[in-house]
């Protein structure tokens, strides 16, 4: 089973949580207690991002509306933190990336 590391983005307290292979990294979440921010849940608000710092290779690749709704959050992060300020850093959205094998991941607030 792939453990997902959940890092608090204020506290840095690490939870750990066992998930099923190919579920939604949100849904695996939630059916354990654990409710991460959100909202349409369908991947288009983007209010479920979150910052895959392992493992980025152990979640299926983003679909297109995936992909667009991150890029929107990039251009709107980057404005307002400067250009280049997400370089390096792999951001997904918890209602739309499937759980591969082990990750560690942190809510981006």
């Amino acid at each position: 089973m792939p453990r997902v590391s959940l890092i608090d983005s204020k506290t840095s307290e690490i939870q750990v949580f066992e998930v099923d292979e190919g579920d939604v990294l949100f849904d695996a979440l939630d059916n354990k207690g654990h409710q991460l921010p959100h909202g349409c849940l369908a991947g288009s608000c983007g209010a479920c991002r979150i910052e895959i710092i392992e493992g980025e290779d152990n979640l299926k690749r983003p679909s297109a509306v995936e992909e667009n709704t991150i890029e929107a959050i990039k251009e709107m992060y980057e404005k307002r933190n400067g250009e280049g300020s997400l370089e390096g850093r792999t951001i997904r959205l918890a209602c739309r990336a499937r759980v591969l094998g082990d990750i560690k991941v942190t809510a981006i607030i």
